[in-house]
Formats: C-alpha cells, structure tokens, sequence
C-alpha cells in the first residue's frame, strides 16, 4: 500500500532530489504546495476549499439510483492531453462528452485555470475541476471528496457505491481521479513505477459491482509525453488500487 511508503518517500524528499512528474512534467522533487495554488496538480486543498471528508460527499450518499448491474461502462471518450501538463482539461472534456456536451482541451484549461504547472485540486475558490464540470453541464452536481494519505476500507467501499451510483445515474455521469503516485507504490496501467506522478484521469465504469474500475488515460498517444507508448487508453485495476492511487488528493463524483 501507499501508506507504507510513507515514511521513506519523507526522508527522501527531506534528503535528496527526485523527478516530480505530472504527467510528463517535471518539477522540484516534493514540493509542498503554495497556499491557495491554483494549478498544483492534485495539491493538498487550501484553506477553506470546499471538499467532502472521505465517504459519501457532503455525508450522504445520493438515491434514487436505478438498480445496478454488474459491470457498466459510458462512452469510450480518450483523448490525447495536448501537452505534458493539460491531464485536467483532457479529463474534463472527455467527461463531458461522455454526458453529450462538448468543451476542447484548451477551452477547458481556460475554465480549469491550467498553466505550465498543471491543474490543481483545489485553489482559494474552491475545486475547480468540479467547478468547470457544473458550469458545463446539468446531468450531475460534482463535489470533490477528498481522501488522506492511506484510505481506510470503509473509504473503499463508499467510493465503490459512488461510481455505481452515478455510472448509472440519470443516463451515465462518469468521476475524475486526481492520481498521487509515489516510487515503489501502486501506478495507472502503463505510467513508470520509479516516478512521482500527479495525474488527473476520467473514470468511466466499473465491473463486479464496483470491486474493479474502468478508466482512460489521457497520456494514451500524448506525443509530449515520452512515455505514453506504455500506457492503454482503457484499463481496468481493482476499485482498492484506484483508492490507494487517489489518497491524499481524492475524486470528484
């Protein structure tokens, strides 16, 4: 697990330098995020953004969901992120064309306040990934649930009734992850074990009834990133795995 990492990613941050990877960009090994940073990829939250503790958001879970089949997935919608650092407004347009709306990668960085250091988790008004979400669309009203740095099992199984919760509400409303990957720690299909990497990707269904999730990978075919041969645009990791990958910064549902 991550959390067992926990300890050995501290001394080397403390002791020595490391590649920060956002999705093919590099920054300063560890570096905590500034105070209300809008564009920290998967940053701690500032003070006072809004964000649900780990669990259902906001406390409660939603209903009125129709009975749930096994394994459903939406629309396969994976593009390219256009440079090393635009995984947020690839995720947000692949998301939003999963539920019939169209917003371009650069339009989407506009919104999402994206530069050169990425797309943050929150900034001092908030989430802006679920912000830009609910600005485009009206199927589905995104909050941001964030998690700690090693997720506890009941977090598992509230983010394993969330993503069948909404896979199959109102038609299909797919969440975002916002990864957080740590050397010797769990990885996305395809992205380099020995990296740090913060990474924004749009979950898009499940299987066995929420234990698996079906995601996209926006690194897929990417030409900035030098890796991106070795990542699929579909894969498939245990519900657990995602949760791991996604502790200490979270997903919006």
């Amino acid at each position: 697990m991550k959390g067992r990492r926990r300890g050995a990613r501290l001394a080397t941050v403390a002791t020595a330098a490391a590649a920060w990877l956002t999705a093919g960009w590099l920054a300063l090994p560890g570096a905590a995020a500034l105070p209300g940073a809008a564009a920290l990829p998967g940053t701690a939250a500032a003070p006072g953004a809004a964000a649900a503790p780990g669990g259902c958001a906001g406390g409660m879970c939603r209903s009125g969901a129709p009975a749930a089949p096994a394994a459903r997935d939406l629309g396969a919608t994976q593009q390219a992120q256009l440079n090393g650092y635009f995984c947020g407004p690839a995720t947000v347009s692949e998301m939003l064309a999963q539920m019939g709306r169209t917003l371009p990668q650069q339009r989407a960085a506009a919104e999402l306040g994206t530069n050169e250091a990425g797309t943050g988790w929150s900034d001092l008004s908030g989430n802006p990934v679920p912000r830009v979400l609910n600005q485009n669309q009206q199927r589905n009203n995104y909050v941001a649930v964030a998690l700690p740095w090693a997720p506890t099992r009941s977090q598992v199984r509230a983010y394993e009734r969330n993503l069948v919760t909404d896979i199959n509400r109102r038609g299909g409303v797919p969440l975002a992850g916002d990864a957080d990957e740590v050397p010797g720690g769990p990885h996305l299909v395809g992205h380099p074990v020995n990296q740090t990497i913060f990474h924004w990707f749009d979950i898009r269904g499940y299987q066995q009834y929420g234990a698996l999730t079906d995601y996209e990978d926006s690194v897929h075919n990417a030409a900035s990133i030098g890796w991106s041969a070795t990542v699929p645009a579909y894969s498939t990791l245990p519900s657990a795995t995602i949760v791991d990958i996604i502790g200490a910064r979270g997903y919006d549902w």
